[in-house]
């Protein structure tokens, strides 16, 4: 009755509690149409360990100062379970659906690339690990990601493989302390240009409380921090959507410095471009991106004006604000933080021996990033790990802190729509010596939000993209699927064993392949032999087809423990034009390095990523890609295109994450342009979770 009414818009605030409520008054589950069904997560304890065997008159719940009545009531109890027994969502639907029920915990890890040594994300990952795995129950949900990956891009799962492999083989994502500027921020590049050296080529230094740096080092640790603070403010932001129940962020950080404004750094600034940059006459254009401005933005080469202006910016930052800022959008989302400091028992900023450091002044910059995780902490009722070699023991106590807790449901006497903010505040009536941490506020929601939920109906493809969806409809029934295509004067065959299959767990083992390839007119062309590596369940294979030109009849056999799959179908030879047929393979997550496995089922999870190959046939100059829905309509995700050359032969590659699509059918669209005409691929794919 409640998702029913949730769907009418009858609720306009509403979670879904699945299971049996323990309800001290009645046995039965208090409905009250119109009203606004209010839960809260409440976390009493008493020497850090939670309180068991309250009931409904232990508690009092006040919503704004005005009591409440509590309708519905439960203690949850979680325990871990193995990683064998997990299943992750199969669909993005499911996946927000079990994030919003708050009998399931949500556990996101962030990774502060810029703020944590290369030591300290070698030295996390087992500790970590470790916690991931004692935590992780039934129901549990996580994700782990970094402050340089958008948020928008994390996904939700139960799995803990796949962190495992990309923790394990890509630990060193510290950045902190590194002495070249990162790759991944062309503008740092940028500012060396404008601020590193004087006219003399000295290197410009400045006083950075107290301690005597290089100048442009410090606009980079401004830039830097600004950076991850709005990344992780827009993470808040966004698993704050998620549910009503509380999120837990496990910030893994040495912690930050909190940049107050410093005019001193604009007057530096100032004198060093002075010496080879002057101010210039407006420059009036289109700027990368499309922009129409004038002297904004920066270019290749630094110009007086650009240089100026960013000087400016990072020198007035005000991170403090920000922080203060994200604590409290996280309290009225019900995101909890967790800071977690893998440098250990430090106690400088800096090698000290190295560097050449006052003494006092970098204890108190060391000082400034212990206190930013533990004010965080403290603000948001979590628990900071810091100071402390026993990183095992520090997240274990993490693990204690959300092994229990209440659930308490209550229908606002406050039953204006009228999108305000609602403060909560949870306590014990006579219990002596207990804290409470609780779900601070709720946003009340809006006639027209309530409106804005109701699905839109279902969308007919279009002739445009009909013929590549045709890719797709025969996903399904199959436990082989196979694919083939020309590549020079081979062809390539791909064998694939059905997801459902491997799920099974028949074919963990690998199995081998063989490949039969015949001609137009029956004849023999030739085979091939190879195999599925035990954990894959793919695998390429190259078989000469020497002076014949198609259309092959291409059978495939693969034989294991899982018994024995077949297949047989056909390859056409085509005409050849700018572009060969593609090659699909997929990779476990965005990050550089991942594995990539060659692919004949088209059918995908949101946590991997697309990977495409064609051969260059002849020279393009123009190339575009885009992913569309369904109906033929361009969908905003980005996809990268590069090309790289593979022994003589130019390869066009395209890589799509796929974090940020919902589960259905969608085309990826390549346009190339060279030798005085154009070509269009399309490739359908099937994301299914």
């Amino acid at each position: 009755m409640i998702r029913a009414a949730a769907r009418l818009g009858l609720v306009p605030t509403l979670s879904l509690l699945a299971g049996a409520w323990l309800l001290a008054q009645s046995p039965q589950l208090v409905f009250r149409g119109g009203a606004n069904l209010v839960t809260v997560d409440a976390y009493p304890r008493r020497d850090g360990r939670i309180v068991e065997g309250l009931t409904p008159p232990d508690f009092e719940v006040l919503e704004d100062g005005t009591p409440q009545t509590i309708d519905q009531f439960e203690f949850v109890r979680v325990e871990p379970i193995p990683e064998a027994e997990r299943r992750d969502p199969r669909t993005q639907a499911e996946m927000l659906q079990l994030a919003a029920d708050p009998h399931n915990r949500v556990f996101v890890t962030y990774l502060d690339t810029y703020h944590v040594s290369v030591t300290g994300s070698h030295d996390i990952r087992g500790p970590l690990l470790d916690m991931l795995n004692r935590i992780v129950a039934p129901n549990d949900l996580f994700g782990v990601t970094t402050s340089k990956l958008r948020p928008s891009s994390l996904t939700l799962g139960r799995k803990l493989l796949s962190v495992e492999e990309q923790l394990s083989r890509h630990w060193p994502w510290g950045e902190r302390n590194r002495i070249d500027r990162d790759p991944d921020d062309d503008k740092e590049t940028y500012l060396d240009r404008c601020f590193k050296v004087d006219k003399q080529g000295n290197v410009v230094m400045d006083n950075d409380d107290g301690v005597t740096r290089p100048h442009i080092d410090i606009l980079i640790d401004r830039r830097r921090e600004e950076s991850t603070l709005t990344n992780f403010r827009e993470l808040v932001n966004y698993v704050g959507t998620f549910r009503e129940a509380r999120t837990q962020v496990i910030l893994v950080t040495d912690g930050w410095r909190l940049f107050k404004p410093d005019p001193k750094l604009v007057d530096t600034g100032q004198k060093t471009i002075a010496q080879f940059l002057t101010p210039g006459p407006t420059q009036v254009g289109v700027f990368p991106g499309g922009r129409l401005g004038a002297n904004v933005g920066l270019t290749s080469y630094p110009t007086f004006e650009a240089c100026s202006s960013e000087l400016m910016r990072l020198a007035l930052l005000d991170n403090q604000q920000a922080f203060r800022e994200i604590i409290a959008l996280a309290n009225r989302k019900n995101v909890v933080f967790y800071p977690v400091n893998p440098g250990g028992l430090e106690v400088f900023d800096t090698n000290i021996a190295r560097t050449g450091n006052p003494i006092v002044a970098d204890m108190n910059r060391h000082k400034d990033r212990v206190d930013s995780a533990l004010t965080l902490a403290a603000n948001t009722d979590g628990i900071a790990v810091v100071g402390t070699n026993d990183l095992r023991a520090g997240l274990a106590r993490i693990v204690s802190d959300v092994s229990a807790y209440y659930l308490l449901g209550y229908y606002s006497n406050n039953s204006k729509a009228d999108g305000r903010y609602r403060q909560i505040k949870v306590r014990l009536k006579e219990q002596q010596n207990v804290q409470v941490a609780a779900r601070r506020g709720y946003v009340a929601s809006t006639a027209a939000a309530a409106e804005a939920r109701r699905p839109a109906p279902a969308a007919t493809p279009t002739a445009d993209v009909s013929e590549a969806l045709s890719q797709v409809s025969r996903l399904g029934g199959s436990d082989l699927f196979t694919y083939g295509v020309v590549s020079g004067s081979d062809l390539i065959v791909i064998a694939e064993i059905a997801g459902g299959q491997m799920e099974l767990g028949k074919w963990r083992d690998g199995g081998a392949v063989k490949v039969t390839v015949m001609g137009a007119a029956g004849e023999a062309v030739g085979t091939a032999s190879g195999k599925i590596e035990p954990g894959a369940r793919a695998t390429l294979l190259r078989i000469p087809r020497g002076s014949s030109t198609g259309p092959w009849r291409v059978g495939v056999t693969v034989a294991g423990s899982g018994g024995s799959l077949d297949d047989r179908f056909d390859v056409r030879s085509g005409t050849p034009r700018l572009l060969s047929e593609p090659i699909l393979f997929r990779a476990a997550g965005v990050a550089r390095g991942a594995v990539l496995r060659p692919v004949a089922e088209f059918l995908y999870y949101r946590t991997e990523r697309v990977h495409i190959e064609w051969t260059v046939l002849r020279p393009i100059d123009q190339r575009t890609a885009r992913v569309l829905d369904r109906r033929g309509q361009p969908v905003p995700v980005d996809v990268t295109l590069t090309e790289r050359d593979d022994a003589g032969r130019t390869t066009l590659v395209a890589d799509l994450n796929l974090a940020r699509l919902s589960p259905g059918d969608y085309v990826l669209e390549v346009n190339v342009a060279g030798s005085g005409e154009t070509q269009r691929r399309q490739i359908a794919l099937r994301v299914v979770r």
